[in-house]
């Protein structure tokens, strides 16, 4: 058996959603916490896949793992240093325990980590920072190992503001001897959550939310207690859903300050949005305008909010267009918006879209998670029903998707078919 998504498009979107933190903030900063054996609580913690098989992650190298209410402790120092190739497999952010391992155990096996399958997303720029700080490396065919007799800090020139390489660098120079600088670093609000988590176990770090972050290496860190930045890309994937369907929403938790380039696209004649005390509300008639996106590194337009934009793009007035420039294989949802009607021409990383025509339910399949949020969104506000299969893409990222948007008034249902 599988599960899928029963969706029948057209219903207005009425109501209230409360943002949980971001995913790509609580993966790494659940990493962080092998830094120490004083326990460290991540807050608000969506109860997704990607974060349940993080845990597991843990609780295998050894650390005490206590999940309650959203709220997930970790205690001890990890026992293991080789991440299980299966749970490797099945996530792309095991790949933070080569910076937390590293920097904490001497040692880390990794296996090829797991995920999407949205694109090269080499480790070498990983890799090569942790070599600048005195790591070594050993490839197999399954994997990498990275080991060091002690790390020292080093200045870091990254060729490209890769976010996970941000992150992991942070980690290793936390407890590295000297100051490490990461220059052209990554400048994500993700990013910032984790600095702030390390800080308040005792880390020296400064200039997060720049190009230039400056870490000098402390001895020992504290246990912590932190909350996440909240998931912009959820709060964005509902606004999507707005804007195709009509409707009003009010986003609880978002973080309009980190928004600004969600929010741009959504802007215009059909639609109206009210920012204020840590929420906002968001209108729509339904009616779209055409419009030109090109994702990029934060604060451009993040290339995981592209699927989801894409499919009120196919719903817009006239002739819109989508470049994406950080992953070479992200139009794999193309195909399946087409058998919903849309017409979309690609020409190499530039998607076309011609949103004149209407969409219709079909019978659909998710290959990755962003791709699979974007046709649920196109689903709803198609004509008809939709089937949308690969769910467990979805799961990784939405905290029960169906439950969220049936809430708002949409029809929407998860169930269990033959494979």
């Amino acid at each position: 058996m599988k599960e899928v998504f029963r969706i029948t498009g057209g219903e207005a979107l009425e109501g209230r959603v409360e943002v949980r933190g971001a995913k790509n903030a609580v993966l790494p900063m659940l990493a962080a916490s092998l830094l120490t054996e004083e326990p460290v609580t991540v807050c608000d913690c969506p109860d997704i896949t990607d974060v349940a098989d993080m845990v597991e992650v843990l609780r295998a190298l050894g650390a005490e793992v206590v999940c309650e209410r959203g709220n997930i402790t970790v205690k001890g120092v990890p026992r293991l240093t080789e991440i299980p190739p299966h749970l490797a497999c099945a996530m792309r952010s095991s790949v933070f325990m080569l910076g937390a391992l590293t920097a904490q155990c001497g040692e880390v096996r990794l296996f090829t980590p797991g995920g999407c399958r949205i694109g090269a997303r080499p480790l070498d720029i990983h890799l090569d920072g942790l070599e600048r700080m005195g790591a070594k490396t050993e490839y197999d065919e399954n994997g990498v190992r990275c080991f060091a007799d002690k790390l020292h800090g080093a200045d870091i020139i990254m060729r490209y503001p890769s976010v996970g390489a941000t992150e992991n660098l942070v980690m290793a120079a936390v407890k590295a001897e000297g100051r490490t600088r990461l220059i052209g670093a990554a400048r994500e609000p993700e990013i910032v959550s984790l600095v702030r988590l390390l800080r308040r176990m005792g880390a020296d770090i400064s200039g997060e939310g720049t190009p230039v972050i400056s870490v000098t290496g402390v001895k020992e860190l504290d246990g912590a207690v932190a909350r996440p930045v909240p998931d912009r890309i959820v709060a964005g994937t509902v606004m999507a859903a707005v804007a195709v369907c009509g409707g009003r929403v009010e986003l609880v938790g978002a973080d309009p300050s980190v928004m600004g380039a969600v929010i741009s696209p959504f802007l215009g004649a059909h639609t109206f949005l009210v920012e204020h005390g840590g929420r906002i509300v968001f209108e729509s008639d339904g009616m779209l305008d055409a419009t030109d996106v090109r994702t990029g590194p934060y604060p451009l337009f993040p290339t995981d909010m592209q699927a989801p934009f894409m499919a009120c793009q196919c719903y817009a007035a006239g002739m819109s267009t989508m470049c994406e420039t950080v992953f070479e294989d992200r139009f794999a949802h193309i195909a399946q918006l087409r058998k919903m009607g849309a017409r979309i021409a690609v020409v190499g990383s530039t998607a076309f879209v011609d949103g004149s025509e209407g969409m219709r339910g079909a019978r659909l399949e998710a290959a990755d998670l962003r791709g699979g949020a974007g046709l649920a969104v196109a689903a709803l506000g198609a004509e008809g029903e939709s089937v949308l299969s690969g769910v467990r893409f979805i799961d990784r990222g939405y905290e029960s998707m169906e439950k969220l948007f049936s809430s708002l008034g949409a029809k929407i249902t998860r169930e269990r078919v033959p494979e």
